[in-house]
């Protein structure tokens, strides 16, 4: 289990980062970030192997979250609640591979 002051330590750090980097949230939103994530998850795609593209995905979410006002807690109670409703769906795998939910 990480130590939670790491991730305290962690998310200060990258927050301070991505202000004097890229500006505050007040400067902007969460949209840039969101439309860079999909072009990492198409490299993350493309070599799932490479440990920093799999950083690059988890910092940029984090990144896009903090802009639109939610806290890791907040990212980690939303996916609670939604693995309680993924618990009740029906799941079907499509012939590319991917698992959609059918009800």
């Amino acid at each position: 289990m990480i130590d939670p002051d790491k991730i305290d330590q962690f998310i200060t750090d990258r927050n301070h980062f991505s202000s004097n980097a890229f500006g505050t949230p007040a400067e902007r939103d969460c949209i840039g970030p969101l439309r860079h994530l999909q072009e990492e998850v198409v490299e993350l795609i493309e070599n799932p192997d490479d440990h920093m593209e799999w950083a690059d995905c988890f910092l940029l979410l984090l990144d896009a979250a903090w802009r639109k006002g939610h806290s890791v807690e907040n990212l980690f109670d939303f996916a609670r609640q939604k693995l309680e409703i993924n618990k009740k769906r029906t799941w079907a795998k499509k012939a590319n591979g991917v698992y959609n939910h059918v009800k």
